[in-house]
């Protein structure tokens, strides 16, 4: 079969769930933007400039999205819900349980090489940068995310061979990665990809109704015992996919299914733009921070709370709506869709490395460190960042490069996963089949003669 270019799909070519690529393409492209902020404009993350100071255009509900990363992570997690469940939940509405729990393993299995093999291969290169010291330019200037995420070559060759290891390892079971830090989310979308499978597995043999009833208890359960960044949004994407075999548009009042999508869209996005700190400086988020005492459990993150509350509305909305669907539909969002795992991945090693030597480089040229009283540089001291039009073209350049590479990424490295993903496949199905742990006669743990010799 032709494999169609996203950017050159023609309307019947585009399936309909293609709206969730061009919101994951969205979501992708605002991580990035958040990061950038992180690094130029970390003013934005309070909600004002003070407690009882202005707040700025983009400190301001809608606008703050493009530095509220978590919103856009949310999505993610409620698009995996919705996608990963609606082929099995496709066939075993068909009746063809048996083909939707073949679906379901495989895939549930090339789902996982597919994430876990890229992620492996990002960490060495950038393990790879870190070594030759590529990073430590970035430890030096005055940008918080950069300075941040910027680690430091390890003392010996074991020593970072053990460091590499342990980051590979630390990815996928605490969430964190020295030498890419935006890797902590794979941890989140991994355990998803678990929650799809296992509901799935105990639940395609009943009814539609049934699953939706066990999908929104799991939900329940999932927002009470603190689950917010996983559990609520993989059970709402899995309820979304129930629901998305429904002609809700067609119920009454009509005139309510009209107004309703953009009403959730609007809402959800006002909801994602809870900042993280500072909640109480302005009447809508203080307004918003007194609402959670009500709505969410005790002790839970409120701001990951509210990004996951708003990104299931946002996606309710969409599901409602078939004219969003269709402008999401869009061949470049599709395009972008197509690159998002590979621009989640590729972004960080590349902000600090390429963009912090374009940014910095020239600024570094006779910088001279603050000195404190006692004659020693101050290590608060960091290269200035330059002025807001050179830095803004530099951004420019910086975005079109970021975009170049993450397409030759996806033309030349992902075809490479995805067979080293379909060779581990055949490995685990082939690995001792034929030794001396192949099962034998017919099948029975015993010989078939074992019960009667005992008897005997």
């Amino acid at each position: 079969m032709a494999i169609v270019d996203p950017a050159t799909r023609s309307p019947a070519h585009i399936r309909p769930s293609s709206w969730a690529d061009g919101l994951r393409g969205i979501a992708a492209l605002f991580v990035v933007a958040s990061h950038t902020c992180l690094c130029f404009a970390i003013y934005l993350v309070p909600p004002s400039s003070s407690e009882f100071g202005q707040s700025f255009l983009f400190q301001r509900p809608f606008f703050r999205l493009v530095i509220q990363g978590q919103a856009w992570v949310a999505i993610f997690l409620v698009l995996l819900g919705f996608v990963n469940a609606l082929k099995p939940l496709q066939l075993a509405r068909r009746g063809a349980t048996a083909d939707a729990l073949n679906a379901l393993s495989t895939g549930a299995f090339r789902r996982k090489g597919r994430l876990v093999f890229p992620a492996a291969l990002m960490t060495f290169l950038s393990w790879l940068l870190c070594q030759f010291g590529v990073f430590q330019l970035g430890r030096q200037v005055d940008a918080y995310w950069m300075r941040a995420t910027s680690p430091k070559p390890s003392s010996s060759l074991i020593t970072a061979i053990v460091d590499l290891v342990q980051e590979v390892v630390g990815t996928w079971t605490y969430g964190e990665n020295a030498y890419d830090q935006p890797q902590w989310a794979l941890l989140h979308i991994f355990r998803g990809s678990l929650y799809v499978f296992m509901a799935l597995l105990a639940l395609v043999n009943t009814t539609p109704q049934f699953r939706i009833c066990a999908e929104m208890v799991l939900y329940a359960y999932a927002w009470t015992t603190l689950d917010g960044i996983v559990g609520t949004n993989i059970f709402a994407g899995m309820i979304m996919a129930e629901m998305s075999f429904y002609n809700l548009s067609a119920l009454r009042p009509r005139i309510l299914f009209k107004i309703l999508p953009y009403g959730l869209v609007t809402l959800g996005f006002y909801i994602c733009s809870y900042p993280d700190e500072y909640a109480n400086q302005t009447a809508w988020s203080s307004q918003l921070e007194s609402l959670a005492q009500t709505i969410f459990p005790k002790n839970a993150n409120v701001s990951r709370y509210y990004a996951s509350l708003g990104a299931q509305m946002v996606c309710s909305g969409v599901i409602l709506s078939p004219f969003l669907r269709r402008i999401l539909s869009h061949p470049v969002l599709l395009w972008l869709g197509s690159i998002s795992f590979p621009l989640y991945l590729i972004h960080g090693p590349l902000m600090r490395s390429v963009l912090v030597y374009l940014v910095y480089l020239p600024m570094s040229i006779g910088f001279k460190p603050n000195l404190r009283p006692d004659g020693t540089s101050d290590p608060e001291s960091y290269i200035p960042t330059p002025n807001p039009f050179r830095l803004g073209v530099i951004l420019v350049i910086f975005f079109a490069f970021l975009l170049y590479v993450v397409q030759q990424w996806t033309i030349y490295v992902e075809p490479k996963m995805a067979a080293l993903t379909d060779a581990f496949e055949r490995f685990s199905r082939s690995w001792g089949k034929n030794g001396m742990w192949a099962i034998r006669n017919n099948g029975a743990l015993l010989p078939l003669n074992s019960a009667k010799e005992i008897k005997a």
